[in-house]
């Protein structure tokens, strides 16, 4: 593969994770459709091999801003000691859902063999990070647009899964109506 020099601002997009006390924290999101290899990487990250990032299967992502509030939550966790998983990145992908049920949210939000799409959010500790390139050169797809995820995705099946009303979708965005689900799956 070798490095990506065609990343764009709107492909790859980095992120600060402000609310991280004990050290600088950040999160990089980049999109691939026409993925080949779905079942080498969803071996690689079983294994270790990819360790800092979470891949997931965007079927069911509202957006970027989803996949960010899940970061953040799980970073937040982490720091407090309060993970309810046994790492960083599978709580990612439990903070993903509004279940509290850790089997469901791997089957909805996590990578699949049969994965054509894949959403990559890498964690690392500086702005310029090799860890980003070494995870994205190991998806043998095309990278597109972070916009593109909502060509990805059925609202119709994201309102379901998230039991989200016909009348909060009046009011509120499909992906602010999903953050607050997620944010707020463990008050009560």
């Amino acid at each position: 593969c070798g490095l990506r020099e065609a990343m764009t601002a709107e492909q790859y997009q980095c992120y600060k994770l402000e609310f991280c006390e004990a050290a600088e924290r950040w999160v990089s999101l980049a999109l691939f459709q026409g993925v080949s290899n779905a079942p080498k990487l969803r071996a690689d990250v079983t294994s270790g091999k990819i360790s800092s990032a979470v891949l997931l299967d965007p079927t069911h992502l509202a957006g970027g801003f989803h996949v960010l509030a899940a970061v953040n939550q799980a970073v937040m966790r982490e720091e407090g000691r309060q993970l309810k998983t046994k790492s960083l990145l599978s709580e990612v992908i439990f903070c993903l859902s509004a279940s509290t049920n850790i089997s469901e949210s791997f089957r909805r939000f996590g990578l699949k063999d049969t994965s054509q799409s894949v959403l990559a959010a890498v964690l690392h500790s500086s702005r310029s990070s090799n860890e980003v390139t070494t995870v994205l050169d190991q998806i043998s797809g095309e990278m597109v647009p972070l916009d593109a995820l909502s060509s990805l995705h059925s609202s119709e099946e994201i309102k379901k899964v998230f039991k989200i009303p016909p009348e909060e979708s009046e009011i509120s965005s499909l992906e602010n109506s999903v953050v607050t689900r997620i944010v707020t799956k463990d008050v009560t």
